[in-house]
C-alpha cells in the first residue's frame, strides 16, 4: 500500500511539473519564475528582447534588480523601484569595453585629475532622461573588498561631464 501511495505521489508531481504555466507565470528564462509577474512585465516593456534569468528584492523591498541576457549574449541588469504600488525602471546596466565608450567620454575621463585606464566599465542608461553614466573601475588593490566605481562620467546630449 505504501509503495502504491508513493508511486501515485511521484506521478502526480511529475504531471504537475509538465503542465504549462498559467498566464501570470509566463516569462522567459529558467529562473524567471522567481521574478514577480508585474516586475517582469515592466522589464519586458523596457527591454523587450531580454531573456530574464532572475531577480531579487533590495533590503527595503521597494527596489528590485533583474538580470537577463540579450539575444547577442550581452548580460544586462535592470534596476527598478516601487512607488505607490507601481514598478518603474531606474536604469539598465551592462558591462562594455572601454574602447566602445564614446570618444568625448574617454577624453573627459583622461583629462580628469588622477586619470587611469579602467579595467571595467559599466554603461548605465538612466530611464528618467536617457542619459548614460559610465562607471569606471581601476584595478583592485590586492586583498581589497568589493567597492563602487572609481569615477563616473555622464554622457547626455553630446556632452560628457565627470560626476562628483
Amino acid at each position: 500500500m505504501t509503495r502504491v501511495l508513493y508511486t501515485c505521489v511521484a506521478l502526480t508531481l511529475a504531471m504537475v511539473g509538465c503542465t504549462s504555466p498559467g498566464p501570470e507565470e509566463m516569462q522567459t528564462g529558467a529562473a524567471a519564475s522567481t521574478v514577480p509577474a508585474e516586475v517582469a512585465a515592466v522589464v519586458l516593456a523596457a527591454a523587450p528582447d531580454v531573456d530574464i534569468s532572475g531577480g531579487e528584492f533590495g533590503a527595503d523591498n521597494i527596489q528590485y534588480e533583474v538580470t537577463g541576457t540579450l539575444p547577442n549574449g550581452n548580460e544586462i541588469e535592470i534596476d527598478m523601484m516601487q512607488s505607490d504600488g507601481e514598478w518603474t525602471v531606474l536604469e539598465i546596466q551592462r558591462d562594455v569595453p572601454w574602447s566602445s565608450v564614446p570618444e568625448p567620454v574617454r577624453a573627459t575621463a583622461a583629462a580628469a585629475p588622477d586619470s587611469f585606464e579602467p579595467v571595467r566599465v559599466i554603461e548605465s542608461t538612466q530611464a528618467v532622461d536617457g542619459s548614460v553614466v559610465y562607471e569606471l573601475f581601476r584595478a583592485a588593490e590586492p586583498g581589497a573588498g568589493p567597492r563602487g566605481p572609481d569615477r563616473e562620467v555622464r554622457w547626455y546630449e553630446g556632452n560628457a561631464a565627470i560626476l562628483p
